[in-house]
């Protein structure tokens, strides 16, 4: 492992530890056995290690995501979700950062990391839901197009509002499969 990697390995542990304010560029030096000039050989600050660490997040999570195309919208949200929970178990340090990036919304740093993450997923054609091919003949024709890839994208952008802190894994992945059935078969009873 070579020493970026090294700093990477141990800002994981001190972020998904702490939020962002809280976490020590002394600590991550520290356990990554490496000198304050190494550290910042390869990072400016803590912000740019921040943003490169939820990258690689990010990256490795997308691996798990990979899922072959789906013209039902709502099996291929519901494979995203199980795809997601898997990675959730077999990366828990991973796990526990994005949970912490969540809390961290409607902040600086935040908004930051999310500028940066779209603009280079928009650099590498990364296609939202509203841009997704799948077959528009199951909605009503009483939603125009536009408005259901734009009302699903805006669920799953907010999506983090409906889980609570203290929810564990199997609670969350049954909140998200709730919400792909609400998406799907909407709040009102049938008679």
């Amino acid at each position: 492992m070579n020493k970026r990697e090294a700093i990477l390995e141990a800002a994981l542990t001190e972020f998904s530890s702490n939020d962002f304010e809280n976490a020590s560029v002394n600590n991550i030096i520290k356990e990554a056995n490496t000198s304050k000039g190494n550290f910042y050989h390869y990072f400016s600050n803590k912000e740019e290690l921040y943003i490169a660490l939820l990258k690689e997040a990010m990256r490795k999570k997308a691996e798990f995501m990979n899922i072959a195309d789906e013209n039902d919208i709502f099996v291929f949200l519901e494979k995203q979700v199980l795809a997601g929970i898997r990675f959730s178990r077999e990366n828990p340090e991973y796990y526990q950062l994005s949970r912490r990036f969540a809390k961290e919304k409607n902040t600086k740093i935040y908004n930051r990391v999310l500028e940066e993450i779209t603009n280079e997923y928009n650099n590498e054609s990364f296609n939202s839901i509203t841009e997704m091919k799948y077959d528009r003949t199951i909605f009503s024709n009483e939603f125009p197009e536009e408005f259901i890839g734009n009302f699903i994208q805006m669920v799953l952008n907010n999506i983090n509002e409906l889980i609570e802190e203290n929810d564990d894994i199997p609670k969350i992945e049954e909140k998200l499969l709730l919400i792909i059935k609400v998406l799907k078969n909407g709040l009102e009873q049938k008679l």
